[in-house]
């Protein structure tokens, strides 16, 4: 009887060591979630619905959503005579910057599946395509934003095609500069998805592949009618995720320019509201209307890649292998 207990004492210490060093692993990753997730958000959401009258927060209803329609109905759509405060123009280059990465999202997809397929040279070029991805983005923004600089090879190069004179710099005018944000979205936008498709690619047997070649299979019929149904997960996926941030496509803007000369998108307009309003250290009603703002972008886009991924998901069957 004593040696049951004592057994059934031993269990239970032993349960309970695992169980507190299960915790010991998820404590601090569930702390960050519920309070820089959970409650900034909550908190962002309660935002959306108040005011700031006399240093205090009231209750506003659908107030400040009709100042975020007012705002865009009053922004400028031509030029930058809004300057960064222009939301009408920073709609503009978000939506340019996402139709962008959408044409350059079946790119990434052949560069990966003709890596995959080992082309002559497909080491030098897995690895020209997949630095910018691994190295930090405020790397790669102050490298892009060097070679830009007067008196460079690239400026110069692109002051002969643009016939602009000579000590202009393309980053700090208003004709080049947003050409040039978006040209760095292209440079990097090709491999930012290129390690998921890898390993989607990977996971696919050697077997199905050789069994397609054997029956003459080219190429394109290959990647279309049997790898792309294979990873059709990951697709989907990524279609998204991409669609989820539709609204929040804007490149390098904050680390090359802050969104002057032109170059303003949406999630880098409500960032230095934020910013503004939190450097004068009291309350602004900048924050509620970014608040709802963020609201409204996100139930949209939500919407959005629900009823698309209800689309895709419906098109082509899971396949098992």
């Amino acid at each position: 009887m004593q040696s049951r207990v004592r057994r059934d004492g031993d269990a239970m210490k032993r349960k309970v060591r695992r169980v507190l060093f299960i915790l010991s692993f998820i404590l601090i990753p569930v702390v960050h979630f519920l309070v820089f997730y959970i409650y900034v958000n909550f908190d962002s959401l309660l935002l959306s619905f108040q005011t700031i009258k006399g240093g205090e927060l009231t209750f506003c209803a659908f107030d400040n959503f009709k100042r975020v329609f007012d705002r865009i109905a009053q922004s400028g759509l031509e030029g930058i005579a809004g300057g960064p405060q222009d939301l009408g123009l920073a709609f503009r280059n978000t939506f340019i910057t996402f139709g962008i990465t959408v044409l350059l999202f079946p790119i990434g997809m052949l560069v990966s599946y003709f890596i995959y397929k080992k082309i002559v040279g497909y080491k030098v070029f897995r690895v020209l395509f997949y630095l910018p991805a691994i190295i930090s983005p405020i790397v790669m923004a102050f490298f892009y934003s060097q070679i830009l600089q007067d008196g460079t090879f690239m400026t110069d190069f692109i002051l002969y095609l643009t016939g602009k004179p000579k000590g202009t710099v393309p980053l700090t005018n208003n004709e080049l500069s947003n050409a040039m944000v978006l040209a760095q979205v292209v440079w990097l936008g090709i491999p930012n998805n290129m390690i998921l498709w890898s390993g989607a690619f990977a996971r696919i047997p050697d077997s199905i592949v050789e069994s397609a070649r054997m029956d003459g299979a080219g190429w394109v019929r290959e990647m279309f009618q049997m790898i792309l149904p294979l990873v059709w997960p990951t697709f989907v996926l990524l279609v998204i995720t991409s669609i989820a941030n539709c609204f929040g496509a804007t490149g390098s803007v904050f680390l090359l320019t802050s969104g002057d000369y032109g170059t303003q998108t949406l999630s880098n307009w409500m960032y230095m509201q934020v910013q503004t309003a939190s450097a004068a250290g009291r309350l602004d009603n900048a924050l509620t209307l970014v608040s709802a703002m963020g609201v409204m972008i996100s139930v949209i886009a939500i919407t959005v890649a629900l009823l698309v991924r209800k689309f895709l998901t419906s098109r082509i069957e899971e396949v098992q292998y």
